[in-house]
């Protein structure tokens, strides 16, 4: 009988000192977080430099940049914290800017740049100029004022004056793109097609329409009647978030979001209005640095 309670005892002592380790291992480290991993190897770290310096810059890193990104991500093992310190570093000079203004001349402008733009002006002012034109001088001042917009907004988005969505309103409503895509059907159908990657259905289509033309008409909720309420109303609509952040996803991860990533990164988005942080969120995130496999 004593040598049963003895064995007990011993049992016991034996689970409050497995405990007691357990416990004291658990608490050297810190915040529960684990610590770098130093088994990452090389090419993980060149791989995750250089695909995000060619998708955000459109190039490589020089030897520079190469060496400061590796050295802060190595000392780090790659922390989500030294990550988004490196994002931060590519997303801060100009060339990530110019890039977004070049990528939007492509795609909403077919490439017409600042001369082109130089040009028409110049056309504009001389039709001004000329009183045989004096019954169109609103118009044309107006078309004059348009795209004095358009000349501008490159330069005020690269210097940090208006963001990437006031840019993408501005690229759409200008001489040059009404004549790419004329008609209230055409603009309707661009626009959706460009930023929320679809066609709209027959009750927007025919809603943006009326709205163009300034007649009352309601879209996404929303009531309007005229060309300036329909862009207020388009860029602020939920669809316009959602289509950014699938934008983002496709061309980072070559996927779609899932539904709870799409609802989180939209809400961000408009919260904040920073798509810069949207991107560097999807940037960030083990399945594009090639962490998750």
């Amino acid at each position: 009988m004593m040598h049963i309670r003895v064995s007990h005892l011993l049992f016991g002592l034996s689970l409050l000192f497995f405990f007691a380790c357990s416990k004291s291992e658990l608490e050297t480290v810190p915040s529960n977080q684990a610590p770098p991993d130093t088994t990452i190897e090389t090419t993980v770290y060149e791989d995750y430099i250089n695909r995000t310096y060619i998708l955000v810059l459109g190039r490589e890193p020089d030897s520079t940049e190469f060496q400061q990104a590796y050295d802060l991500l190595k000392s780090e093992g790659l922390s989500m914290q030294s990550r988004y310190d490196f994002l931060d570093i590519v997303f801060s000079g100009s060339d990530y800017a110019w890039r977004q203004v070049n990528r939007w001349r492509l795609e909403l402008l077919n490439n017409i740049d600042s001369s082109d733009i130089g040009v028409q002006i110049a056309i504009f002012d001389f039709l001004l100029g000329d009183s045989t034109n004096q019954a169109f001088w609103p118009v044309i001042q107006t078309e004059r004022d348009r795209l004095q917009t358009l000349y501008n907004v490159s330069y005020d988005y690269v210097g940090g004056l208006v963001s990437i969505r006031e840019m993408q309103a501005v690229m759409i409503n200008n001489y040059f793109y009404d004549q790419i895509n004329m008609g209230a059907d055409n603009f309707v159908i661009s626009s959706f097609q460009h930023f929320l990657d679809r066609n709209p259905t027959l009750d927007e289509q025919s809603s943006g329409v009326s709205m163009l033309n300034g007649s009352n008409a309601i879209l996404f909720l929303q009531t309007g009647a005229s060309k300036d309420d329909y862009l207020s109303i388009f860029f602020d609509s939920d669809d316009y978030f959602e289509g950014a952040v699938r934008r983002v996803y496709e061309d980072y991860l070559l996927r779609t979001p899932g539904s709870m990533e799409m609802s989180t990164a939209a809400l961000k988005y408009r919260n904040s209005l920073d798509f810069e942080a949207v991107q560097k969120d999807v940037l960030a995130t083990d399945e594009f640095a090639g962490l998750d496999n």
